[in-house]
């Protein structure tokens, strides 16, 4: 589910970060009458109780994959918990490539393996998934060593910002839920020693009740030596079609 990197302008989607939100500023013209699910999404006040919906075996979570870049499904991945204990272990299938790597937190809300990124990653210490509490008055920074499935003995730097935003309205295919949005931002060093100021981005929005995100955006860059425009990763959206 790789795109091929993009070359794109220097520095502007750290700056739309720092600004506030994850943008879409890089959709071209022909997608405008694209609706954008966060588009208005109308702020609500926190909930009384902001836990998230606890993990139990044969939740399920199936998301509708989109490309930012050009407005294109290219996939459907179902996620569905098939252990509790000691590990929470997500189970995920998708309809282009069939069986994909699991997501492995521990406990709930702490990342062990994370396989959403162009390959799956490990992490020497959990991090976090989603603010702890669902608290929307703490930044947090955090960083570990991460290493790659394909090559455990690789072990490189990864470093994770992650910023509340608000409590909001948002609509998906499975529905209109509230939900908290929150930003990450991710500077690693990257296995391939050409590559240089590694940078990934998400945009999530959680619902408690669903016990996962309902919308989520990520996108990354990157930059060559001697070249002086930033290159980019895939730019893909997952937005929640149904759950159990």
């Amino acid at each position: 589910m790789t795109l091929r990197p993009l070359a794109g302008s220097g520095g502007s989607s750290r700056l739309a970060l720092a600004a506030g939100s994850l943008t879409l500023a890089v959709l071209a013209g022909g997608c405008a009458s694209w609706a954008d699910p966060a588009a208005g999404a109308r702020i609500v006040d926190p909930p009384a109780k902001s836990g998230v919906r606890a993990p139990a075996i044969g939740q399920q979570w199936t998301y509708r994959v989109r490309n930012v870049y050009n407005n294109q499904i290219v996939d459907e991945v179902t996620e569905r918990v098939v252990q509790t204990q000691p590990l929470i272990r997500l189970q995920r299938v998708s309809r282009a490539s069939g069986a994909l790597a699991d997501e492995v937190q521990a406990p709930w809300g702490m990342l062990v393996q994370d396989p959403h990124w162009r390959y799956p990653v490990t992490f020497d210490k959990p991090l976090p998934a989603w603010p702890a509490g669902l608290d929307l008055t703490r930044w947090t920074s955090d960083s570990t060593r991460y290493r790659m499935l394909a090559a455990p003995d690789y072990s490189a730097h990864w470093g994770l910002t992650m910023m509340p935003r608000d409590w909001v309205k948002v609509s998906v295919p499975a529905g209109t839920f509230d939900a908290l949005h929150y930003d990450e931002v991710i500077n690693y060093q990257s296995e391939d020693l050409n590559v240089v100021f590694s940078e990934r981005m998400e945009a999530d929005w959680i619902a408690p009740e669903v016990g996962r995100w309902v919308l989520r955006r990520s996108h990354g860059t990157y930059y060559l030596p001697g070249r002086g425009s930033e290159m980019l990763e895939d730019y893909l959206q997952w937005e929640l079609e149904s759950w159990r």
